[in-house]
């Protein structure tokens, strides 16, 4: 499958280039909020040292020493920007180029007898980070280190028939003393602080994530990690015999409730329930209730990918999304 007939697949309601431009459906609009917030949570929340979110690192680094916040290494800067810099070139046609895109940056600075090891260490976090969000995790690979104005630099990406997606990249800074505010009193401690980089783009991550999920080799039907999924539930109603108006009406009031139950704990629904809305936003779960279910306040939830439901209590659902969409 070529990358033409992937962007036709997703369709405009996710992702499609444009006048050189990525340009995003309702959907691929959530779909890239998702990616983003799951990076901040692993890049910014998560990491054993301090991370400060920032616009320009210079400034930032002025703020920190003034208040003597840079003294303690590692530490890192985050930056969610606009770059203009080309990437995935090869990929568009003859002279074709995206002019910007997404990107997520990370700057870890840190003691220079650590600095080997803390890029090597990213590496290999950055890869797995990027395969436990693919159906297929071996597509995403480092390829081999290049020299790019004098500093090595790794690439992730993504490995398709139709060619590689470039997704993010790693980058060692072995000096970083322009970085720092110029005062005497603190060349010599920036000679011995060195910077990993690492850079993803969030727009080309997309698309390679969707590409990803449309390729499967076995199946026509496309899947989509559920941490990433724009709605993670949708709900059907089974159809009894002998229901009444009054029966349908208490069911809707109860899918009503089920829904905004999960929405006030951060679980996105959407309360549309077709064979094509499943499959054309990439549903992981749907909950069914019946006349039963208003009785004992059970539900069945379908996993999409593997087809299996289960019963689940309503007091538990909550409960039960969340792990599954982790």
């Amino acid at each position: 499958m070529s990358l033409e007939a992937v962007l036709k697949a997703v369709g405009p309601y996710f992702l499609s280039l444009s006048e050189r431009m990525f340009v995003y459906g309702p959907q691929g609009k959530l779909l890239l909020r998702n990616l983003e917030e799951h990076w901040f949570t692993h890049c910014v929340t998560i990491p054993h040292y301090n991370v400060f979110p920032c616009d320009v690192i210079v400034d930032t680094l002025q703020l920190l020493r003034s208040n003597s916040m840079d003294e303690v290494l590692p530490f890192a800067l985050a930056t969610l920007a606009t770059s203009k810099s080309g990437w995935n070139e090869s990929l568009l046609s003859a002279g074709g180029r995206i002019p910007s895109h997404r990107t997520a940056k990370i700057n870890v600075f840190v003691d220079a007898s650590d600095a080997k090891s803390l890029l090597h260490k990213k590496q290999r976090e950055r890869k797995v980070w990027w395969r436990k969000l693919a159906q297929h995790p071996s597509r995403f690979v480092l390829a081999e280190a290049k020299k790019t104005r004098n500093l090595d630099v790794t690439e992730i990406e993504a490995q398709f028939p139709f060619g590689n997606i470039v997704v993010e990249t790693i980058t060692h800074y072995p000096g970083v003393r322009k970085l720092y505010p110029q005062a005497e009193n603190n060349k010599d401690n920036a000679a011995d602080v060195h910077m990993v980089e690492h850079v993803a783009s969030l727009d080309w991550g997309c698309l390679a994530l969707l590409c990803d999920s449309h390729m499967l080799d076995k199946s026509n039907r496309a899947y989509i990690h559920p941490k990433l999924s724009p709605y993670k539930i949708t709900f059907h109603i089974a159809r009894q015999e002998n229901e009444t108006d009054s029966d349908i009406e208490d069911l809707n009031r109860f899918v009503l409730y089920l829904s905004n139950m999960l929405r006030a704990r951060g679980i996105s629904t959407i309360l549309m329930n077709t064979e094509q809305i499943i499959e054309m936003c990439l549903i992981p779960h749907v909950v069914s209730v019946d006349k039963t279910s208003l009785k004992n306040g059970v539900v069945h939830v379908k996993n999409r990918s593997t087809t299996l439901s289960e019963a689940v209590h309503i007091t538990d659902l909550v409960k039960y999304i969340s792990l599954r969409s982790s």
